[in-house]
């Protein structure tokens, strides 16, 4: 089949996610398009690219080059507008929906979907029931898969008592750092906390981000340090060194792609979920067999103590169960699932 994949991001390509940090969602568009080349497709993968590249045997094309003249299946990535690149009734529109699916209802957005007819892929069940549809299309699920870095992630050794954090500055991070400072770093001066940002390491200037800059700046003393997002094979060494991984509910997120790497590392988890909703987090983790939900202040201290401790045999639990379950679902397996949309 000649599959186009077309993306209106950033620039990156297939060999991107080896090389530096990459968003999740980016990564999923690169992943399945090697993984559909790998099938046997003619994939052509189009976004703001500098320049052309095959890698993988996926075309990577700049998003100004000319449509290619031969498509079976486009499959636009987020936003619908990109149904209208390849406008032959012929092809097989797929809209592969990563964030908030409301926009979907909104006028101009309607008027394409009732134009292209596409199928619409969601990344879970919860992303799925988040939309109501004025009339029927046909809709599927398929979880994102997870990259071989974090599956082949070797987990025979204890690491040290390591936590990590990968979330975004403003969700969560502050009442993560007090938290520590005051109550876990105290009882385990050996625990080291190790925040991934971009923004903090690279000394983000905007006044959003000035009361948590000073705050993580302040608690070094407190074994916490910044690090920078890296590449598959870095980030998977780096879950795969820690005993847990700190994760806030965040209400906007429909995939939390760190989450499903770590699991898959065999890294346990420990989500604060306060008040938020927890349908989504149950979708990539099994409480109390990988990881843990945790309503309040009180819980998430004595999970974090206790898989931080000496005494590793709640962690050793953990992380075999989140890589015995979590570990299943790569991207050849989530390419397949594709494919059935047109078979």
């Amino acid at each position: 089949m000649n599959i186009i994949m077309i993306d209106d991001s950033y620039a990156f390509d297939g060999a991107t996610p080896g090389t530096r940090a990459l968003g999740g969602a980016e990564k999923a568009f690169a992943n399945l398009a090697s993984a559909l080349a790998a099938r046997g497709h003619d994939v052509t993968a189009i976004n703001r690219c500098d320049y052309q590249a095959s890698v993988d045997d996926v075309l990577w094309v700049p998003f100004e080059t000319p449509r290619p003249p031969e498509c079976d299946v486009l499959i636009a990535f987020r936003k619908p507008e990109l149904l209208d690149e390849i406008d032959d009734p012929a092809v097989k529109s797929i809209l592969w929906m990563w964030g908030q699916p409301k926009i979907l209802n909104q006028p101009v957005n309607q008027k394409l979907l009732e134009k292209h007819d596409p199928v619409l892929v969601f990344v879970g069940e919860s992303h799925r029931q988040a939309w109501k549809s004025w009339r029927d299309f046909k809709e599927a699920v398929i979880v994102p898969g997870i990259a071989d870095s974090y599956i082949d992630a070797e987990t025979s050794k204890v690491p040290p008592p390591v936590a990590v954090v990968t979330t975004h500055p403003l969700h969560g991070l502050q009442n993560m750092l007090r938290l520590w400072q005051e109550n876990i770093y105290p009882k385990n001066d050996k625990a080291e906390l190790h925040i991934y940002s971009a923004s903090l390491f690279n000394g983000a200037v905007n006044d959003r981000f000035k009361d948590i800059t000073d705050e993580v700046a302040g608690a070094r003393v407190a074994n916490v340090s910044v690090k920078s997002p890296d590449s598959d094979s870095e980030m998977a060494a780096a879950y795969r060194s820690a005993r847990v991984h700190f994760y806030p509910v965040i209400g906007s997120e429909f995939y939390g792609s760190t989450l499903a790497e770590s699991q898959a590392s065999g890294t346990p988890a420990v989500i604060y979920v306060g008040g938020g909703k927890t349908d989504v987090i149950k979708e990539l983790i099994s409480n109390g067999q990988t990881g843990y939900l945790v309503p309040d202040d009180d819980a998430f201290i004595n999970l974090a103590l206790k898989l931080l401790a000496e005494d590793t045999t709640i962690y050793q639990s953990l992380s075999r169960d989140a890589k015995t379950l979590q570990a299943g679902r790569n991207w050849q397996s989530v390419a397949i699932e594709f494919e059935a949309l047109w078979k």
